[in-house]
């Protein structure tokens, strides 16, 4: 402090320490950095001691303009041109330069400030300035720039098994497709075979040329087990000018098919000793698949897939003929069961038109009969129930003769339809529903309803008119038919929408936002480096790690969204009802939030990232396969900006 006041003597009065009190010049002297002051015409007339420990040159080399010789060259003229700049303007100023250290003589990067200082009327009196050591700061931004020029180049290494693994993707996404389309002609086949009111001869026919479609077999044949022998039923292709072909069971693929009960493939009939190569050579067959027919736990019959070339079927072709295999089983059960419920009924008509001659043999085949006999007047009121009708419906035969029989057991939706057509009925004697395979629900006494299959058949006698029913509870049947069904729409491992059931709602949900003028949009994402998780930890572990990702992206979103796997670790998420672009913002900041959390899966702490891309639906004329291309587009630029984070399609 002695020294600058010793300094302040040799200023002019009116730069003198008296405008600065002693507390501001010790102040100044304490803090560590250099700090000065200049006189309103830009002379520097302060230093303090920093500026001395830090150049090595004393206070009066330095006073006035005397401060260039300790600045790098370089940066010598610029900061003269600041400086006069700012004294002569009055303007504050901030700067970076170099000043050279007395300790080793290297040149270090400074922050230098400065500004006015005036009195009550505005005139500047003073000049006040400091000099920060930022040397170390802009190493380490120089080093962090260095990073990002190194990885950049890592991302530049890997672009190429990028798009590798790309390519790999979409392999995979088109063999699923294939896989699915397969397995939707499969379960469209059944509805078929289901459906169709055939003969058993045009039943098999239907079967046989649909295992040609499915698997690409130059033939298909369905041989029932007769014996000792094995009979052509139905062919198709190669197969088709031999149906009625007999072959021994103990020289022939298909018997040891029905011994073994397993399923049996001859890759060529030339060199396989368990076939009848002359048989073979006679039809023109050199590979084939065989799978057994069930009927209630016994083997009878097989179907078989033939082709004229050997090696023709592969994996998939088995697992193909096995599920029809399994629904030609069940619904050839199901085609003979109709077939003797409609013979039924034409003996019971004839017996009931001899008039009664036959009452009690009909009524024993009545009782006894494994499904519902519900006969009714013309009037509609019940005058028959047999005991599985009891068992049905729950009304005791007592409760339901005499009986309304839409009152009884039919739902409330169908009871106009039903009267309408009995006074129909009752004026021309017609009905169009009369002799026909019918599905309806029934109703119980306890109010449930239940799928119920049926025919009706009019029963005439000179007395009197009736209409006669027999009923059969399709509960399991439909259960079943929904699996199969729902197998072909829902992702197996996540229990989420797969890429067929998507493709339906996303068509739905563009034209839904066409119709409502609401705008929704399509996201595209992925966990980012799966394939490193799934490579180091397992299978397992990637499975679960992909239940857990499915499960946190239902739990973001709303009740009117839809999310769905497309394959591998590749979803979307469907967001509909959206005023404006800025409404997904918070929806996708919850998706992103909730998969940053961390995951615990077999003692193996996760933390994973997911890379997001959005495309809006704004253009009218977009197809959905266009706005999936956008999403794509998006997700992959998200990934090439560092992944854990969203962008969305320019349109």
């Amino acid at each position: 402090m002695e020294r600058a006041y010793q300094m302040s003597k040799t200023m002019s009065p009116g730069n003198q320490i008296g405008m600065y009190d002693q507390h501001s010049m010790a102040l100044a002297e304490a803090v560590p950095q250099i700090v000065w002051t200049a006189n309103p015409d830009g002379l520097l007339d302060y230093y303090n001691q920093h500026w001395v420990d830090y150049t090595g040159m004393s206070i009066e080399e330095t006073l006035g303009w005397g401060w260039g010789p300790v600045l790098h060259p370089d940066d010598l003229q610029r900061c003269i041109d600041i400086w006069t700049d700012a004294y002569t303007t009055g303007h504050s100023y901030e700067i970076e330069y170099r000043f050279k250290r007395a300790s080793d003589g290297s040149y270090r990067w400074h922050l230098g400030r400065a500004l006015p200082v005036r009195d009550l009327d505005g005139k500047i009196i003073k000049w006040i300035g400091t000099c920060t050591d930022i040397e170390e700061q802009k190493q380490a931004v120089a080093q962090v720039e260095e990073k990002v020029r190194e990885r950049t180049a890592e991302l530049a290494a890997v672009n190429e098994s990028l798009l590798i693994e790309i390519e790999q993707r979409k392999l995979l996404a088109q063999t699923q497709y294939r896989d699915s389309i397969r397995l939707n002609e499969i379960i469209t086949t059944q509805c078929q075979l289901t459906e169709a009111k055939l003969d058993l001869k045009a039943f098999l026919e239907l079967v046989v040329y649909r295992v040609d479609a499915l698997t690409g077999a130059s033939g298909s044949v369905v041989e029932i087990v007769d014996g000792d022998e094995m009979v052509y039923r139905a062919g198709s292709g190669v197969a088709h000018a031999h149906v009625g072909l007999r072959l021994k069971r103990d020289n022939s693929l298909s018997g040891l098919c029905v011994s073994t009960r397993e399923v049996l493939q001859c890759v060529d009939s030339e060199t396989d000793e368990r076939v009848d190569r002359a048989a073979c050579q006679r039809i023109g067959v050199r590979s084939m698949l065989v799978t057994p027919l069930f009927h209630e736990g016994s083997t009878v019959g097989v179907l078989k897939a033939m082709s004229s070339r050997p090696y023709a079927f592969g994996g998939t072709d088995m697992q193909t003929l096995q599920l029809m295999a399994g629904l030609v089983g069940s619904a050839l059960a199901h085609q003979t069961a109709f077939n003797a419920k409609e013979n039924l009924l034409t003996e019971l008509n004839a017996a009931v038109s001899e008039i009664k001659a036959n009452e009690l043999r009909t009524k024993t085949i009545i009782e006894s009969a494994h499904d519902a006999f519900v006969a009714s007047s013309a009037e509609g009121r019940i005058t028959d129930w047999n005991r599985q009708a009891e068992d049905m419906f729950g009304w005791t035969r007592e409760e339901a003769l005499g009986q309304k029989l839409e009152q009884l057991i039919m739902p409330q939706r169908y009871r106009d339809a039903h009267l309408a057509g009995m006074a129909h009925f009752r004026l021309c004697g017609e009905g169009t529903i009369l002799n026909k395979r019918i599905e309806l629900h029934g109703l119980r006494k306890n109010g449930q309803e239940f799928p119920v299959e049926f025919t009706i058949s009019v029963i005439r006698s000179a007395s009197e008119v009736e209409l006669c029913a027999f009923l059969h509870d399709i509960t399991d049947r439909k259960l079943a038919e929904e699996r199969l069904l729902n197998m072909a729409q829902i992702d197996e491992l996540t229990e989420l929408p797969n890429r067929r059931l998507f493709n339906d709602r996303l068509a739905a949900a563009m034209a839904r936002a066409q119709r409502t003028n609401k705008l929704m949009s399509l996201v595209y994402l992925d966990i980012d480096h799966f394939k490193k998780i799934n490579d180091s930890l397992g299978h397992g572990v990637g499975d679960a790690l992909l239940r857990e990702f499915a499960f946190r992206l239902k739990a973001s979103v709303r009740l009117v969204d839809t999310v769905a796997r497309v394959g591998g670790d590749e979803f979307v998420v469907i967001l509909e009802q959206l005023r404006e672009p800025a409404d997904s913002k918070s929806i996708i900041d919850k998706i992103i939030e909730n998969i940053r959390q961390e995951i615990e899966i077999d003692g193996h702490r996760l933390h994973i990232t997911t890379s997001l891309g959005g495309a809006f639906y704004s253009d009218k004329n977009l197809s959905p396969d266009e706005l999936m291309a956008l999403a794509d587009e998006a997700l992959y630029k998200a990934k090439q900006s560092g992944r854990d984070r969203d962008c969305w399609a320019l349109q």
